[in-house]
């Protein structure tokens, strides 16, 4: 990872401030055990408003009486939501961190990172900590679920363990999700996972899947965070975005074909398109999926969401041998078999112009299968639940 000059020399100061906040903590003690102050909730390192936190953040907002603020790291993201009305503050700043020391409740989506570079270091001294995790917890495996972590011995563990978010809370989909986070987590005890009351942001997906696309296939492909894979990304996104076989084919039914980039792997130069093809912002994401009537996708959990939408899956996984040296997968790859795959350039290119895709009745089966296990509740009451389990999980830490 670069960082740039600024954040080296400016580090030392901003650790430092952050640990005042960590000496004035319990002097909001009170104010925390009432409840009587703003939560406090982020996402995606405060870069985008989008998955659980977001959903949460904006019922709360809209739809209860309780004061929420939003932990932003983007100038153009606070803008936005300030003009919606919300109450932002920019993350690692004074007001932010004063919001944090007196939050009853702190939220976060990916990690302890989305509210405060240094939150892991005044964790014990804040409110409630509930984990959202930012979407579905059934694709790519954690470090502690890779077979190598049965090798491990009592202190890497132990380093290991202090690496990754501390939590009071974790709030799964379903059963099924829970088991997926004991085994990703197996250092937490089973009780800080609490199933069937998680997945927020699937309520805009379930009352989106009820309308008609628009012609769009929509290509959401994963980041690789090695080097020379992340590379051979661009370049397969560069052949697919110049492939003419799928610009004659888009030209000729009228379709659209959006590539939308993680937003780990920034922005990229692909020259000149033709029209039918575009690249859109990851912030667009929760707005574009229900627009498509395809999503070709490789090893994102973006998979399991479009279960609900009950239209047709292509997987591009091109790297797939080298990808699966470094990652695991909780469902494997050859078992989550829920739409096609395809392994180049050319032939998703000639997958997609046969209109071979639209036929899903090979995978109909193991469909049904998984959407009835990850979604056991298909009605659009998700937010309103995982609000109150987080009032109720609040009102049983004030009791005791």
């Amino acid at each position: 990872m670069k960082y740039s000059w600024s954040f080296l020399v400016g580090y030392p100061f901003d650790f430092l401030h952050a640990m005042f906040f960590r000496m004035l903590a319990p002097l909001f003690a009170e104010c925390r055990a009432k409840a009587a102050c703003p939560w406090v909730v982020g996402g995606h390192r405060g870069r985008i408003y989008e998955d659980n936190s977001a959903a949460v953040h904006k019922y709360v907002a809209e739809s209860t009486d309780q004061e929420i603020v939003w932990i932003s790291a983007n100038p153009e993201l606070t803008r936005e939501l300030r003009s919606r009305g919300y109450k932002v503050l920019r993350k690692n700043s004074w007001k932010a961190r004063l919001a944090m020391i007196k939050a009853p409740v702190v939220i976060f989506s990916h990690g302890e990172d989305d509210i405060d570079q240094f939150f892991r270091y005044f964790r014990k001294s804040a409110g409630l900590r509930i984990h959202l995790n930012h979407g579905q917890n059934f694709a790519k495996t954690g470090y502690f679920a890779v077979p190598a972590a049965a090798s491990w011995n009592e202190r890497k563990r132990r380093e290991m363990q202090k690496k990754f978010a501390d939590f009071d809370y974790m709030l799964a989909g379903s059963e099924y999700e829970k088991q997926m986070f004991l085994k990703a987590m197996p250092y937490k005890p089973e009780s800080a996972f609490v199933p069937n009351c998680g997945c927020a942001h699937v309520d805009k997906l379930i009352l989106a899947s009820k309308g008609e696309p628009e012609g769009r296939i929509l290509w959401f492909p994963t980041f690789r965070d090695d080097a020379a894979d992340a590379e051979q990304l661009d370049r397969m996104e560069t052949d697919v975005l110049h492939s003419e076989t799928l610009r004659r084919y888009l030209e000729k039914t009228g379709k659209k074909f959006t590539l939308v980039r993680h937003v780990n792997s920034g922005t990229g130069s692909f020259g000149d398109v033709a029209p039918c093809f575009e690249i859109r912002d990851v912030q667009e994401i929760g707005n574009l999926l229900p627009t498509a009537e395809c999503l070709v996708s490789d090893y994102s959990s973006i998979a399991i969401d479009w279960l609900i939408f009950d239209r047709p899956l292509v997987r591009f996984a091109f790297d797939v041998e080298r990808y699966t040296r470094k990652r695991s997968f909780y469902i494997p790859l050859e078992e989550f078999t829920v739409g096609k795959d395809v392994r180049t350039a050319d032939e998703l290119a000639e997958f997609i112009a046969s209109e071979e895709w639209k036929d899903r009745t090979p995978y109909i089966a193991k469909i049904e299968f998984y959407k009835n296990r990850i979604f056991p509740n298909l009605e659009p009451t998700h937010t309103e639940i995982c609000v109150a389990k987080i009032r109720e999980l609040l009102h049983q830490r004030q009791a005791t």
